[in-house]
């Protein structure tokens, strides 16, 4: 039986602290949204990435590393170089695109014809059209649900989902019904993609080495925002909090990457792990960010053990994988 949990101590904890620094207000606004569309699209418009994992240098090097071999190289050049550059007029969707990074990425080449992102969050599609024009790039942003988009019976030859596909329910039909017949005879799926438990539940495996490591921390390297509280203890979310904090998180992602083996041709996949830095750094990855040895081995150091339990428990949180359209 699966470990999962409705309500957790951490979910009373997460509440205090969003009450804390976000105020009672902005925890009432989110309660009184209605529908599951409304939910998710007032999380990201509001949303900033203050102290995640994914903001540390030293942990995108390592993922630069995994996937191409170079810490320096991201996988846009990686993939661009790889498998576009001989490549003319490329045509790129991108599909839960945020505040547009990604697709700045790609459309600095000449060889992209056309660029598109889509996203429901109204806050990431203003702020992404903002910095494409100041940095002069032809990309067309729409703030809009993917299944009512009119694609006028055009295709791509690249659909990127970077951290967006494990958003959606029934991936599989989804990709199949709805992401193949958008692809080119010859196009590709790009995903950089958490695939690890669905709504979050942790493993009580990852929780423990999670709980180990942290105890093992220096205090000044779990302190909180407000630089007073510390983070004592990683919990598993509770199901009654993932719903109503964001309906669209995670319903599915334990079939992410079952499902694009399934609808298409694996081209190539690289494991990216996720499952300790991911919960152990969340709210805390604001200390991390210091340029000096200390900070820098003991990042390294959680890199490290989380390869290690990726290997010993044959667990894999996070993917990157290219995968081709099936031909008949």
């Amino acid at each position: 039986m699966k470990d999962t949990s409705l309500i957790t101590w951490g979910d009373f904890t997460d509440l205090y602290y969003k009450a804390k620094f976000k105020g009672t207000r902005f925890i009432m606004s989110r309660l009184f949204k209605v529908s599951l569309e409304s939910r998710v699209a007032t999380k990201w418009d509001v949303y900033a990435s203050v102290s995640d994992f994914w903001i540390i240098p030293e942990i995108k090097k390592a993922w630069n590393r995994k996937i191409s071999g170079d810490e320096n190289t991201f996988y846009e050049d990686y993939f661009w170089n790889k498998y576009l550059k001989d490549k003319a007029s490329v045509n790129l969707l991108s599909i839960g695109c945020g505040d547009g990074g990604h697709e700045r990425n790609f459309a600095k080449y000449p060889n992209f014809k056309s660029t598109t992102g889509i996203d429901v969050s109204q806050g990431s599609i203003d702020k992404a059209s903002r910095l494409a024009k100041e940095q002069n790039f032809n990309i067309s942003y729409f703030c809009d649900d993917f299944f009512r988009m009119d694609f006028g019976g055009r295709k791509f030859d690249v659909i990127l989902f970077n951290a967006s596909l494990h958003h959606f329910s029934d991936i599989d039909g989804f990709l199949k019904n709805h992401i193949a017949p958008l692809l080119t005879d010859d196009g590709v799926v790009l995903v950089n993609e958490f695939c690890g438990p669905n709504r979050l539940q942790w493993r009580q495996s990852q929780l423990a080495e999670a709980n180990r490591l942290l105890r093992e921390l220096p205090v000044a390297y779990k302190t909180l925002l407000d630089g007073k509280s510390v983070k004592r203890k990683v919990y598993r979310p509770g199901l009654i909090r993932m719903l109503l904090n964001d309906p669209s998180e995670a319903p599915d992602s334990e079939n992410l990457v079952p499902a694009l083996r399934k609808n298409f041709t694996v081209v190539e996949e690289k494991p990216l792990g996720w499952n300790i830095t991911h919960i152990l750094l969340k709210d805390i990855a604001h200390n991390f960010l210091k340029d000096d040895q200390t900070t820098k081995k003991l990042i390294a150091d959680l890199i490290a053990a989380e390869d290690r339990f990726c290997i010993t428990h044959g667990e894999n949180d996070a993917m990157f994988g290219v995968y081709r359209k099936k031909t008949t």
